[in-house]
């Protein structure tokens, strides 16, 4: 099985407890994808890696169509209904990874991306095909969790990340994604942080992690050094925080 199977498979057997998940169904960054689609107008926007359709109904009322591609076929079909069942005509969804986006170059004002991109394989091709698709001067909108600076710290949260989930590949630190994005004519004009509280069981359940990992995840979380400790602020019960930027970044024109 290949990274792309991996998610897929990952995905297709978690996928309704995205829809209803807090940080998924809600988030203090959500409503920035809302506001961002209010000020821009844009006649078509794509969100990749659209899970079950959060941001894709938030983007919705504002555009001429929304375009949703996601690698998991369950998270499509949870996404079109619920776009259907929300009247919500201008939705398409599709089957689609980020490497290969079934569009035409620059066919988008607007491209969004919420919690995916630290589970691609090639980071570098999914910027690139993203830029390809978005228009001269439009934008794109990205929210993902990120590393800390402390080397420490990080080894220790790509460790847990992928104990938990083993789609996952990489998150990356702020400094790393400015530099990303700036690399692929994507210049990041405002950035949001976030800590966000990673609920322990809640977290684990979510991606269906087998009992015994979760018994190592415990066990890591609670030996970690108290350096690692203070920078997670890791509570008694394994629960955690995470950092989370939004950038809104713009392609350079023409």
């Amino acid at each position: 099985m290949n990274h792309e199977q991996d998610v897929a498979r990952q995905f297709d057997a978690t996928a309704a407890r995205y829809e209803t998940s807090p940080i998924h169904a809600q988030g203090p960054d959500l409503p920035l994808f809302r506001a961002a689609a209010a000020s821009l107008r844009p006649q078509h926007a794509l969100d990749v890696g659209c899970g079950p359709g959060h941001v894709a109904l938030a983007l919705a009322p504002f555009c001429e169509t929304v375009q949703a591609v996601d690698a998991s076929l369950e998270m499509i079909k949870i996404a079109s209904a619920r776009a259907r069942d929300g009247a919500c005509t201008n939705i398409v969804c599709q089957q689609a990874v980020v490497a290969s986006l079934p569009f035409a170059d620059a066919s988008m004002d607007l491209v969004t991306c919420r919690f995916s991109a630290h589970h691609w394989r090639n980071l570098s091709s999914g910027l690139q095909e993203i830029a390809r698709v978005l228009r001269p001067g439009g934008s794109f909108v990205l929210t993902d969790s990120v590393a800390p600076d402390d080397l420490l710290a990080d080894t220790h949260l790509q460790t847990i990340e992928l104990l938990r989930d083993t789609s996952h590949v990489r998150n990356l630190t702020v400094s790393a994604w400015m530099a990303r994005l700036a690399a692929h004519d994507l210049r990041p004009a405002h950035t949001d942080h976030f800590r966000v509280l990673i609920a322990f069981d809640d977290w684990v359940a979510r991606a269906k992690t087998p009992t015994t990992r979760v018994a190592v995840l415990k066990d890591l979380l609670r030996h970690a050094p108290i350096e690692v400790r203070d920078r997670l602020g890791i509570k008694e019960d394994g629960s955690f925080y995470l950092d989370v930027l939004t950038a809104q970044c713009r392609k350079a024109p023409l």
